[in-house]
């Protein structure tokens, strides 16, 4: 381990103390392991890219968050938009780098993971909740997620079916092969979800399905939204 590994485990050990609760046993043993095994990956798992973040591991050139933002903010300019993201994860960092970028827009983050330790500002609120069809998204400008697994197809279910403007980043979608999930791999999830949203937002008139990658982060999958 070289000077620079050492020095972010004694952090993360640091924070572990500080906030216990923040993290279960299983996710604290993978971020240490991930920290000591693979320093040098630039896509990084959900769980550890929270915490790099929120301790300034990440760079910006290499930071996930501040591409998406910028690739968000480049399609619908994002300063005055009222936003619901999905899956914010335990550490709400995209939501709270948002919120800090924003004038008079704001940002509700739905997660039933979220912190306890993390709490609401002006321009950030919590919900330590699913989010579903059951959400009010009237009084919202845009719906967002950052490899939120399978949760994209919520996103794109709600967002079409209100004619609300979204930006989903996808994943690998999560397990495949139980009982209720009929797809063999990931990338047969990907393109379902692709031609599911395409058809949505041409049905509801909103616009054209688009798609972009971020691969200057190291993130081989796309991101959908729509365009009008």
């Amino acid at each position: 381990m070289n000077e620079i590994e050492l020095k972010r485990r004694l952090l993360i050990m640091e924070y572990f103390k500080k906030y216990p609760n923040v993290f279960s046993e299983m996710e604290k043993n993978f971020i240490l392991n991930y920290c000591e095994t693979k320093a040098n990956e630039r896509l990084i798992p959900e769980v550890v890219r929270e915490l790099y973040d929120e301790l300034g591991f990440l760079c910006d050139t290499e930071n996930i968050y501040i591409g998406f933002i910028k690739l968000i903010d480049e399609i619908f300019s994002i300063k005055d938009k009222k936003i619901i993201e999905v899956g914010g994860g335990v550490l709400p960092r995209l939501g709270e780098r948002i919120a800090s970028y924003q004038n008079k827009g704001f940002i509700t983050v739905y997660d039933p993971r979220l912190s306890v330790y993390k709490v609401q500002k002006q321009k950030l609120k919590l919900v330590r909740e699913s989010f579903d069809k059951t959400v009010d998204v009237s009084n919202t400008d845009l719906i967002i997620g950052l490899m939120p697994c399978k949760a994209a197809e919520i996103i794109v279910d709600v967002a079409t079916h209100n004619k609300k403007d979204f930006v989903v980043a996808l994943c690998e979608g999560g397990s495949h092969g139980e009982e209720y999930d009929f797809y063999e791999d990931d990338e047969e999830w990907r393109n379902s979800l692709i031609k599911q949203a395409r058809r949505e937002v041409n049905k509801n008139a909103m616009g054209k399905l688009k798609i972009k990658y971020m691969h200057e982060y190291a993130n081989p999958y796309p991101v959908i939204y729509n365009e009008k």
